[in-house]
């Protein structure tokens, strides 16, 4: 599929640059194409991916004014309009295309000859390591009044907690999936204690539009969690475990509902606590971390596709964490972080090497063992 895909863009790009072509080849261009670009970024709304052009691509088809080449991006095959540089911002639209860079030769000497990547997996909605303002690593934490207060970050201090939020205490279960309703902005889901599960859309600044219904019947898992994209189509999706310890994927569909749940696993009752990191092995998946009640942390690798890879035990004594979860890049090198609350009510955060092992661990706050959710 992914040739068929890549010939296809190659077809219609020629074909649409080829009406541009100011003048035939010189007979006396010997141009170097150079390797097909190389795409670096992660494909996520939001996120830029560059084109990786070798210094002597299509070198001397300028003819003397520069440059050598065009730049052109498609869009599951299509070109996107106006997009010629070498770097492109990924747009809500392009959530679950596959995007792909076209390099082709300055039509003034060498007649459209191009270059093409290979394309990106389907682009991923906005996920949670995105935050609520565009940030990085960012916290939602409920007060025992139903308060909700927004920790955020500048450097490497945290803002001051801004409340965002009230009411939030007649829910039984918080959490973010990241963007579930398609506009490019991170979203927070709650449930009712009649098993009402509600979508308030972020607003891109900390606030949220009014909440919308999603779903009934929820009570009947005992945890729900939002690992990002699972199952591969580029729209972030919820894990949900049932107290007998099946578990199922609920795809999002990329605008606020859903595609029909499929089971993927069972056991997992003996787990007490599932964390979310997104990517944590470095494969491009989405994977899992599960605890369970010897305080045994273990990794589950997602294979993109709805399933799992390998699972293996990464760390001992995690039950000397009241709670542990994820959101995002705390520390700036590229990798998803941990967190946890002590005992003392300390925000610990364990940074990931990006191989399924930590780099390091250290407490970046205090006062956290009183909120009754944190995400």
């Amino acid at each position: 599929m992914g040739i068929f895909r890549r010939r296809m863009a190659a077809a219609l790009l020629t074909a649409a640059v080829a009406a541009m072509a100011l003048s035939p080849l010189p007979a006396s261009a010997a141009p170097s194409n150079g390797p097909d670009p190389l795409l670096s970024g992660d494909a996520f709304v939001g996120k830029k991916l560059t084109a990786e052009i070798g210094p002597y691509t299509f070198y001397g088809c300028g003819n003397g004014k520069g440059p050598d080449y065009t730049v052109y991006w498609t869009r599951d095959g299509f070109l996107v309009a106006g997009e010629t540089a070498r770097s492109y911002v990924l747009e809500p639209d392009d959530a679950g295309a596959r995007m792909a860079a076209h390099v082709t030769a300055s039509k003034s000497a060498c007649g459209g000859e191009s270059l093409h990547s290979a394309e990106t997996k389907p682009v991923g909605d906005v996920n949670r390591a995105a935050g609520f303002t565009g940030r990085n690593f960012e916290l939602l934490t409920r007060a025992n009044d139903g308060s909700l207060l927004l920790y955020g970050r500048t450097g490497n201090a945290w803002d001051p907690a801004r409340t965002v939020g009230w009411g939030f205490n007649i829910f039984n279960l918080a959490l973010s999936p990241g963007d579930f309703d398609g506009d490019g902005k991170s979203d927070v889901i709650v449930r009712d204690s009649v098993g009402g599960l509600y979508l308030f859309g972020g607003d891109g600044a900390g606030g949220w539009k009014p909440a919308k219904s999603i779903g009934n019947g929820w009570n009947v898992f005992d945890s729900i969690v939002s690992p990002g994209d699972f199952n591969g189509d580029g729209h972030n999706d919820l894990l949900a475990r049932e107290p007998g310890g099946a578990l199922y994927l609920y795809p999002g569909n990329g605008a606020g509902g859903w595609l029909a749940r499929t089971a993927v696993g069972t056991g997992w009752n003996v787990m007490d606590a599932l964390v979310t990191p997104g990517d944590f092995n470095g494969d491009g998946n989405v994977d899992i971390l599960a605890r369970d009640r010897n305080g045994y942390l273990y990794f589950y690798g997602g294979n993109g596709a709805g399933g799992w890879t390998r699972s293996w035990l990464i760390g001992v004594g995690w039950n000397a964490l009241k709670s542990l979860g994820a959101a995002g890049d705390f520390n700036g090198d590229g990798f998803q972080d941990v967190y946890g609350v002590d005992q003392q009510g300390r925000l610990v955060m364990y940074s990931s090497d990006g191989r399924t092992g930590w780099s390091g661990s250290q407490v970046v706050g205090s006062g956290f063992g009183w909120f009754t959710a944190i995400f």
